[in-house]
């Protein structure tokens, strides 16, 4: 990591920066311990629930498109960690639903994740790790409201 520069121009190139090392980080991770990918984790996550979802309830949940869920769906299935069924009320649909092969690998991934995030806040503080979680987590809850803003703006 040491070929990696730290840029500090605004926040929004360090919010940048971070993400990115985090997702390469965490799906280097996930790929060499649970073979799925943090793309393919953040869509088990929309689907563990014992109900069915529709492939498009999925992409708009993530604020994904739906190819790209759907690129990312196939390679699941092909894996045996989704099935996916026509929709009986919509032949258009797709019906996702985690396999209890999928169910197992997203335990997997989310013990992974979770002993990696209490890792990585031994970094900072006790005093800097209350102070990144409440940013974060006020940060993303203003986002998603802008968003919505813009979604009724646009829509």
């Amino acid at each position: 990591m040491s070929n990696i520069s730290v840029s500090h121009k605004s926040p929004t190139t360090s919010l940048h920066q971070l993400t990115f090392v985090l997702q390469h980080l965490l799906d280097e991770l996930l790929l060499s311990k649970a073979n799925v990918g943090l793309s393919q984790v953040r869509i088990m996550s929309a689907l563990h629930s014992a109900l069915p979802r529709s492939q498009r309830a999925v992409a708009g949940q993530l604020m994904q498109t739906e190819a790209n869920v759907s690129r990312q769906l196939r390679l699941m299935q092909k894996q045996g960690l989704v099935s996916i069924k026509k929709n009986k009320k919509d032949a258009r649909q797709r019906d996702v639903l985690l396999t209890k092969r999928g169910t197992q690998r997203y335990d997997q991934a989310e013990k992974l994740l979770a002993a990696q995030q209490k890792e990585m806040l031994k970094m900072l503080n006790k005093k800097e790790a209350q102070a990144f979680e409440k940013a974060t987590t006020n940060l993303i809850a203003a986002l998603h409201l802008v968003t919505i803003s813009q979604r009724k703006i646009i829509g």
